[in-house]
C-alpha cells in the first residue's frame, strides 16, 4: 500500500488578531519547518510526505510548462476583504514540483485553497504512484505509523473518504444540498479513484461556496460536495486530539493519529507533541 500526504505550505505570516497578540505565533514557514523536523522527518514504509505553495517567492515555473485550460476565480494577497477584487483567469501553468515541493500557480490565501489542493492532487496523479492522498495542513501532526495502520486496516479500494467530520450549513446555496457534511480540511484521506475524478472533471465540478459577498469556494466542503454526492463516496470518521494551547498538551497525544492545534499557528505545539510521543525532533539531535 502507498500514502502520498500532501501539506498544506506557504511562507506567509498570519495577521488575525489571535497571532497578532502571540509574538511566537503566526509565521507559517516556521509551522511548515515544525512539521518537517517532527512527524514527516520519521520515515515510514509506503508513505511519502509532499509540501503544496502557491506562488512562492523566489521560485519561478519552468518555461516548458504545461497548461491548464480552466476558468478559475483568485483573490490577491489580502483576500476577498479589504475592497479587493477577485481575478478570473482561463489559462494558467500545470504544477511542478522542486524535490518535495510542488507549486501550483495559484495565488496562496485561504480564499484559494480548493485550486491550490487540486494542482497538488494533479501533480501526484501524473508523477506518483499512491492508492491514497491525507490532504492535511501545517497546523496538524500526523502520527504516520499510526496513520498507516488505521489505513491498512481498509485495504485497497475505492470510495474511501474519512476524517473528522462536521456539518456545513449550505442553504444559501440554491439547488445544492442544504447541509453538507464533510471532512475537516485539517486532515482528510481520499482513496485515488476519488482523486482521479475530481482532477479529471475539474472544470465541471459543482463549488460549494460562502454565503458572503465573495463567494469564495470552501475547499473541504467542495471536495466533500464531489466525493458524496457525485462519486458515491461514504464518508467515515478518523480520530483527532485537539490542542489550542501549548499547556493543553497532555498524554493523549501519545497515541494519538492526528492532533490538531485548531487554527492555533504555534510551532511550539507541534514540538511539544512530538515530545510526549517519545521522539526527537531532528532540530534537536
Amino acid at each position: 500500500m502507498k500514502i502520498a500526504v500532501l501539506v498544506l505550505a506557504n511562507d506567509e505570516v498570519c495577521v488575525c488578531n489571535r497571532c497578532s497578540r502571540d509574538k511566537r505565533s503566526g509565521n507559517y514557514a516556521d509551522m511548515v519547518k515544525a512539521v518537517r523536523e517532527t512527524w514527516a522527518n520519521h520515515q515510514v514504509e509506503g508513505v511519502k510526505v509532499f509540501y503544496i505553495y502557491g506562488h512562492r517567492m523566489g521560485v519561478s515555473f519552468p518555461p516548458d510548462s504545461g497548461k491548464i485550460i480552466t476558468k478559475e476565480i483568485y483573490w490577491p494577497h489580502g483576500g476577498a476583504g479589504d475592497g479587493h477584487k477577485p481575478v478570473i483567469v482561463e489559462q494558467k501553468k500545470a504544477p511542478f514540483a522542486i524535490d518535495d515541493c510542488i507549486y501550483s500557480d495559484t495565488p496562496e490565501g485561504r480564499e484559494n485553497l480548493y485550486y491550490k489542493t487540486l494542482d497538488g492532487f494533479q501533480w501526484l496523479l501524473e508523477n506518483e504512484d499512491f492508492d491514497y492522498v491525507l490532504r492535511t495542513n501545517c497546523g496538524s501532526y500526523i502520527d504516520l505509523e499510526i496513520m498507516k495502520k488505521e489505513v491498512e486496516k481498509l485495504g485497497v479500494k475505492n470510495g474511501v473518504y474519512k476524517g473528522v467530520v462536521g456539518q456545513y450549513n449550505n442553504s444559501h446555496n440554491s439547488g445544492q444540498p442544504p447541509m453538507i457534511m464533510f471532512a475537516s480540511g485539517a486532515a482528510f484521506l481520499t482513496s485515488r479513484d476519488l482523486i482521479e475524478d475530481i482532477v479529471g472533471k475539474r472544470n465541471q465540478v459543482e463549488h460549494v461556496t460562502s454565503p458572503y459577498a465573495s463567494k469564495t469556494i470552501g475547499d473541504d466542503v467542495t471536495f466533500a460536495h464531489h466525493f458524496i454526492n457525485f462519486c458515491n463516496a461514504e464518508l467515515t470518521s478518523f480520530p483527532r486530539v485537539d490542542y489550542s494551547e501549548l499547556e493543553h498538551v497532555n498524554a493523549a497525544a501519545k497515541t494519538a493519529m492526528h492532533c490538531y492545534f485548531r487554527h492555533t499557528i504555534n510551532p511550539d505545539i507541534m514540538y511539544a507533541v512530538h515530545k510526549v510521543k517519545g521522539l526527537d525532533s531532528k532540530e534537536e539531535i
